[in-house]
């Protein structure tokens, strides 16, 4: 019998109980003991563990914890929007473009479309599992005709020996590589549509090569579950006639430039100015 049940949150001993995670599937190994697929409450990682390693946590706390995590997380991305007011970097006037956000965490999607909101940015999201991400792409793109498409959720590098140039060795970047394609398919052109794809560790180079603008992890480093919005705000509210660097998007995020990479992107606010500010 399991001594955890699905929708338990725990953490694992091993890594100095450093994440929250959530059980969301239970099986069994080669000698019938419980293996527990877990999903980072706050980070965007997916992993596997035995029971021997975990511990379950008191979900009245978790929940403290997380809400001061989200009130910090709130409270820097005010100080950015004031630290950019002082220095008279405003936001052009204009219309943002519209966000397609797909997601297989609902929580994670219900934070960053509060966000989106909160930057009064038009969007549309979904929660669709990794796996069926790349059947469903298409029909949504052609549904909203969105300017920026995400597509994330979960991920992680595999247990043992892993090959980083091998699409094996991930546990959900195959799906993100294939959503890509089927997007591109939809718009081969990278300035009419701007995509953003990965989570946790996510094989980047990949994802980029199917034809992302942005994508996660160059380091296979943890991002933060907020790190697609504020990549995606930053892309719907920058004037349509100039491009953002990969640099000056991932350092607005919390995984900074090795959680966050891709290429120079044209902005897609279609401003009132007839001139750009310099």
């Amino acid at each position: 019998m399991s001594d955890f049940n699905i929708g338990d949150i725990v953490v694992r001993k091993s890594y100095g109980k450093d994440i929250y995670f959530i059980i969301t599937e239970i099986n069994n190994n080669n000698d019938g003991n419980p293996i527990y697929t877990l999903r980072g409450l706050l980070t965007r990682i997916e992993a596997d563990s035995s029971g021997v390693d975990l511990l379950k946590q008191n979900p009245r706390l978790v929940d403290q914890d997380k809400q001061k995590f989200l009130q910090k997380t709130q409270q820097a991305l005010v100080a950015q929007s004031l630290s950019r007011r002082l220095y008279g970097i405003n936001r052009s006037p204009g219309r943002p473009g519209s966000i397609l956000h797909i997601d297989s965490s609902k929580e994670f999607l219900d934070i960053c479309v509060n966000h989106y909101k909160h930057s009064k940015i038009d969007c549309f999201g979904h929660t669709v599992a990794e796996s069926q991400q790349p059947s469903i792409v298409r029909e949504m793109l052609e549904r909203y005709k969105p300017d920026i498409v995400v597509l994330t959720g979960h991920d992680g590098l595999k247990k043992g020996d892993v090959d980083l140039k091998s699409l094996d060795s991930y546990r959900t970047s195959r799906y993100f590589v294939q959503s890509v394609v089927e997007a591109r398919k939809y718009e081969p052109d990278k300035n009419k549509l701007c995509i953003f794809a990965g989570a946790c560790q996510s094989y980047f180079e990949a994802i980029i090569k199917a034809g992302a603008n942005f994508a996660s992890s160059p380091g296979r480093i943890l991002i933060d579950c907020l790190d697609p919005s504020i990549v995606c705000e930053k892309v719907a509210t920058t004037d349509s006639r100039m491009f953002i660097t990969p640099w000056s998007v991932a350092r607005l995020t919390k995984s900074g430039t090795k959680g966050i990479g891709g290429i120079n992107t044209r902005g897609h606010l279609k401003s009132a100015r007839n001139s750009l500010r310099t």
